[in-house]
This record gives C-alpha cells, sequence and structure tokens, in this order.
C-alpha cells in the first residue's frame, strides 16, 4: 500500500470552498473506511494560522491592513526570491506527494529536486493558478507592486512540468485554463500521459431551518417564486451577470432574490425583493428554502456549491461554462444550463412557470445524482482507486 502525504495541514482542514473543503470531505470519508496510508502535515513548523488569528485581532483596521499588508510582502518574499524552498515535512518518507495549491510545490521546489516518488497537484483554481493568488493580494500590491509579483506566474509552469500527474475533476474544469492561460494548450497536448479524472464529492448537506421559516423570516410569501445564490460578489463567479439576470427577473411580480455572501467588492440590487443576508454559517436553508439556485459563473473548475445544491435537491441553473458543462454527461437531472443574459431569463422564467409536480421531480433526480456520483464515500474510494493505478 503506497504511503501518501497530501501537503496540506490537517488542522486546517474546514467545510469550506477550495481545498481545505475538497479535502475536508475527502479525509472524513478516508476516515469512515480506517484508511491509514493518507496522511496530511500535522506539525505546527510554516503553519501561520495562529498568526493570522492574532492579527485578526488587532482592534485598529488601519494597523490590521498594514500588518497584513507586510505580512503578505514578507511571505511572498520569502516564496518568490527566498534562498530556502524546504517542505516543512520529509517527502521522502512519502510514496506520493499531493498538492493542492501551485504556491505550495513552488515552496518545496528545493527538496522535489531529488524527491523519487511521484508528485501530483490538483490546482483547484478557476482561471490560471498564480492568477488566483495574485487576484488575493491586497489592492495596494496589485496596483504599485506588480513589478514585485511579476515572478509569482512562473509557479505555474514550474508545477505542472513537475508533476508527474495533473489531477482534474473532469476534462471540461480545464476549460478556464485553456481560456486563460497560454502556455497550456502546447502543454496538455505534448503530456497527455500525465493527466488524471477524479469527481470530486462531499458530505451530504443537511438543513437546520425549515424553508417556511427562512422565507417568513426576511418577508419572503409562501408562494414566490425564490432565486438563491450564495458566494462571492465578484466577477469571476459572475456576480455582475447575476444582477443583469436579476434586474429583469425582478420586473415580474413575486419573484425573490436570497443571497449570501459577503456584499463585496459588489453590491448587490437596491430593490426591497432582492435579499443580502450577508455571510452565514447555513447557507443550506436558505438553498432548501428556494426554487432555483443561480449559478452564473464566467469561469469555473468544477464549484462545491453545485454538490451542496444537488444535495440538498434544489433545482439549477447554471452557466454553460467549465465544470459546469459535465453535467450534461449525467443527465436526467435537474440542471438546466443557459448562455447568457437573456436565456437566463427565459429559462428561469420556464422554470417558474414549471408545474408542481415537475419541479418535485427535477429535485428528486438531483438528489438521486449526488447519491450516484458524488457523495464522499465515492469520492474516497475514487482515490484510492486512483492512487493504486499510479
Amino acid at each position: 500500500m503506497k504511503n501518501v502525504l497530501v501537503y496540506l495541514y490537517k488542522n486546517q482542514l474546514a467545510p469550506t470552498g477550495g481545498p481545505l473543503g475538497y479535502n475536508y470531505n475527502l479525509n472524513a470519508a478516508l476516515e469512515r473506511k480506517h484508511a491509514q496510508n493518507i496522511h496530511f502535515i500535522e506539525t505546527d513548523k510554516g503553519n501561520a494560522r495562529k498568526i493570522n488569528q492574532t492579527v485578526e485581532k488587532i482592534p485598529f483596521a488601519f494597523l490590521k491592513r498594514f500588518v497584513k499588508l507586510l505580512k503578505s510582502i514578507v511571505r511572498n518574499y520569502q516564496r518568490l526570491y527566498g534562498s530556502n524552498h524546504r517542505a516543512v515535512v520529509d517527502l521522502n518518507k512519502y510514496d506520493i506527494v499531493h498538492f493542492h495549491s501551485v504556491s505550495d510545490m513552488y515552496s518545496c521546489k528545493d527538496d522535489l529536486k531529488n524527491y523519487k516518488g511521484k508528485v501530483l497537484i490538483t490546482s483547484h483554481a478557476p482561471d490560471r493558478p498564480s492568477l488566483s493568488v495574485y487576484n488575493m493580494l491586497s489592492d495596494f500590491e496589485r496596483k504599485y507592486m506588480h513589478w514585485f509579483y511579476k515572478k509569482m506566474f512562473e509557479m505555474d509552469e514550474y508545477a505542472f512540468k513537475r508533476a508527474d500527474y495533473i489531477i482534474f475533476p473532469c476534462p471540461e474544469a480545464e476549460e478556464p485554463y485553456l481560456h486563460n492561460w497560454p502556455f497550456y494548450e502546447g502543454f496538455r497536448k505534448e503530456n497527455d500521459e500525465k493527466y488524471k479524472y477524479l469527481l470530486t464529492g462531499i458530505n451530504a448537506c443537511s438543513v437546520k431551518v425549515p424553508a417556511a421559516d427562512i422565507r417568513a423570516k426576511y418577508g419572503i410569501p409562501e408562494d414566490a417564486f425564490v432565486v438563491c445564490y450564495v458566494g462571492r460578489h465578484n466577477e469571476i463567479k459572475g456576480y455582475d451577470l447575476l444582477k443583469e439576470i436579476g434586474a429583469e427577473l425582478l420586473k415580474h411580480e413575486n419573484v425573490y432574490f436570497l443571497i449570501a455572501g459577503k456584499e463585496e467588492p459588489m453590491q448587490g440590487i437596491k430593490n426591497p425583493r432582492w435579499i443580502e443576508v450577508g455571510w452565514t454559517n447555513d447557507p443550506h436553508s436558505l438553498i432548501n428554502a428556494s426554487d432555483i439556485f443561480l449559478l452564473p459563473n464566467k469561469e469555473t473548475y468544477f464549484d462545491l456549491v453545485m454538490l451542496e445544491i444537488l444535495s440538498l435537491g434544489t433545482i439549477v441553473l447554471a452557466s454553460h461554462t467549465g465544470g459546469n458543462k459535465y453535467f450534461e454527461k449525467i443527465k436526467p437531472n435537474g440542471v438546466v444550463q443557459f448562455l447568457g443574459k437573456n436565456d437566463a431569463v427565459e429559462k428561469a422564467l420556464a422554470l417558474k412557470n414549471m408545474s408542481a409536480e415537475e419541479k418535485i421531480r427535477m429535485r428528486e433526480l438531483n438528489k438521486d445524482v449526488f447519491a450516484k456520483y458524488f457523495t464522499a464515500d465515492v469520492f474516497a474510494d475514487s482515490y484510492l482507486k486512483l492512487l493504486d493505478s499510479i
């Protein structure tokens, strides 16, 4: 049995998005299956979690922003220009090391020069990997320090060239890379043998508050048609398109929008039927209280929120892009895809006018699709088979 290191801190795994949420679900299923050969980083060496928590407690906003900026510059100087690019644990104890970001892999490049095992990379990014890292920098860094961060874009090519295997959930998830990374198309054609596919899975989501109570809380009539969105309010997630679609749908009576996530950098529509809840630790009750979930990604890898929606049995209206396209392969389901604003509005209104029986059928189809393809246990079984094949 191959000894595997997943290069993430175990104490940072959490039911959230991205690599930490992906591996939180995977680890939970592996533990249920008593898998003994998959390991996460359990040392505190190099773990910035405590430092980050301390910074968040700084009471003065200006000082907090300054300390975060300084911390980011120091960390990235070490990563990009420092002389020490060593792993926080001995990689040679493992037959396989699985990285989940190009930056983590780049930080280990000295140790990877002589590492004899297999190196895996799953990048998770909804566009060129280093561009996702760059876009998380502060406004000051992106505006005034581009010269400093130009080297960041070297991480992508290094990681994909050094990896023995590149793991995507499905071929459709590669679409943002073909669109946003000129290097990728040629590299992909020349390295087909490196590519493996592993569908993501999650633990089934649960509802804490009944749908009727959620609607009552936010003043939404029981017979209203409710469109839900949960996620970042930015362009890559399609929040601008969501607003364009919303502006058209709100022209129709008894249509409401129930939106969760921090209202930044983009703001919602000023309309009493456009309800911004803000950050919430119970998005699933909001999704469950809605008729449809609108997933308007401009570019997408393979969004975990799609799987959460399926597990709850909510109908999805999703942009026809990236990993969303995979759901055309596993019909019948309750996932309706659209091309552009007008198509989205037309299909949303068709769903609004659909019979109650047909809506129930679509919800049940989504639950069935989730149970067959996307549970954490199915995910863990597939992961173990993948590792055995390497």
